[in-house]
């Protein structure tokens, strides 16, 4: 449907579907109590940031970087974008409730993303003028499809049991994509679980074994098969080595025993050597998932001082930037038209992290070669990093050394406009050509040049 039949239908009155395929989509328990969201993100993997120390180490490793990057906004997009720091929607990021520090609500946004795959804001104030934000636990709001326009508001389900809706411009939600369901998040723990799972069970086994299993550091037996100790030889033995030998205060001491005894020592078994490889594998598998790199969390395998800065560029080029990127978006799509005449885009700025700065130095060479060939002003340089422009930034600056090259292979050198004042060189009396008086000039051979400089005597005590 053209938008010429769109325009004619609306004032025919008729009504036409946004979602075209809302009706065949949705059931009704989703009209009552929300959109049913448990297969992908349950309840309970708010508990793996508390049990988990895979799960915990990577999540508050992501929040901690993604709350440090500023966001910042701007009127108009593109080269013609003007940065905007006075306005609500602006200064609502720096003061969102009474009781919440932005760099708060950051954290416990990249948090929430990292186990549930979503996060929920609570827009309090007048439609137009948001001027609070409050967060909302992931696992109790539930969106409410629409059958025509996708989505009709949020049911929160409080502890008491309770069902609070929301219309839709009360709430901002972030999630990230599923493909098998786009009401709900597709969670990263979803994927990474199984390897959590496997290392908490392992850690769980290894405490267990440490706990109730037979842990000693060696075994002192008698000498031959045949021979055995009494239980008077045994406590004594056990007496004597415990008063002799026992603490670090008695190390390296001489054991004299009364009869004859054979000391083995346990080591380390292949069961405990599979553990150690084991829970590197899932630790790694987990940060996988994430898109951190296991040796900036400790996994120091493969890991030295020399190639940290490439992991950190690895992780914020492949992971931390285009999520920063994607959450955006998300920002400029239901944040930002909340407000009226407010700024209308907004970026993170990435050059508080020190890993990404090596290419934005690539980035200022390629431009200043561009200033430098005539390429771009500097005004037009500084419209597109949204600076205001200046006087003198209108006209290319050039090297006064270059100039085109003429068919026979000659400079082509500007020429001096009409009974305009010549150039500075030509006006130089140093740079005139010599100008001959008429007398002949006397000329030297190398002997007469010595004498004549032996004449002048010493200079600075020097006899040349």
């Amino acid at each position: 449907m053209g938008l010429l039949e769109r325009i004619q239908a609306r004032r025919r009155g008729e009504h036409k579907r946004a979602w075209p395929v809302g009706q065949g989509e949705l059931i009704a328990p989703d009209y009552a109590y929300g959109h049913d969201q448990s297969e992908f993100a349950p309840e309970e993997y708010g508990n793996y940031a508390a049990t988990s120390n895979d799960i915990h180490s990577v999540v508050t490793q992501r929040a901690r970087l993604m709350s440090g990057i500023q966001l910042r906004f701007y009127s108009g997009r593109g080269s013609d974008k003007t940065e905007v720091t006075d306005h609500p929607a602006v200064d609502l990021f720096s003061y969102v409730n009474p009781f919440w520090t932005g760099e708060r609500l950051a954290r416990m946004d990249e948090m929430c993303m990292g186990l549930w795959g979503e996060t929920y804001w609570a827009l309090e104030g007048p439609r137009g003028r948001p001027s609070e934000i409050w967060w909302l636990k992931p696992s109790r709001v539930k969106p409410i499809p629409h059958e025509s326009g996708y989505i009709q508001g949020f049911a929160y389900h409080s502890v008491s049991g309770q069902i609070l809706t929301f219309e839709p411009w009360e709430i901002c939600w972030f999630r990230y994509p599923n493909p098998i369901d786009e009401f709900a998040p597709l969670s990263p723990l979803a994927a990474a679980r199984l390897a959590a799972d496997t290392s908490k069970a392992m850690a769980t086994s290894n405490e267990a074994m440490f706990k109730r299993g037979l842990q000693v550091a060696g075994l002192i037996v008698p000498p031959a098969d045949k021979v055995t100790f009494s239980e008077e030889q045994a406590k004594d033995l056990e007496r004597q080595l415990e008063r002799r030998l026992s603490g670090a205060d008695k190390a390296h001491r001489w054991a004299v025993l009364r009869y004859e005894a054979q000391f083995k020592q346990l080591a380390i078994t292949p069961k405990d050597a599979e553990f150690v490889a084991g829970a590197g594998m899932t630790f790694r598998q987990v940060c996988r998932v994430y898109g951190m790199q296991a040796a900036l969390l400790n996994e120091l395998d493969n890991a030295t001082l020399a190639n940290a800065t490439a992991f950190e560029r690895i992780e914020w080029t492949r992971a931390l930037k285009p999520d920063a990127e994607f959450r955006a978006a998300e920002i400029r799509e239901q944040y930002l038209p909340r407000f009226r005449r407010g700024p209308d885009w907004c970026e993170y700025d990435l050059t508080s992290v020190p890993s990404l700065q090596e290419s934005a130095t690539e980035s200022w060479t390629r431009e200043a070669q561009a200033l430098d060939r005539g390429a771009i002003t500097i005004n037009e340089w500084r419209k597109g990093k949204g600076m205001p422009p200046v006087p003198w930034g209108d006209r290319p600056y050039l090297p006064v050394n270059k100039a085109p090259v003429g068919p026979d292979g000659q400079l082509q050198m500007p020429e001096p406009p009409a009974g305009g004042n010549p150039p500075d060189d030509e006006v130089n009396p140093a740079n005139q050509p010599p100008q001959s008086t008429g007398a002949k000039a006397a000329v030297l051979d190398h002997m007469s040049a010595r004498k004549l400089l032996a004449s002048f005597g010493p200079i600075n005590g020097v006899k040349l």
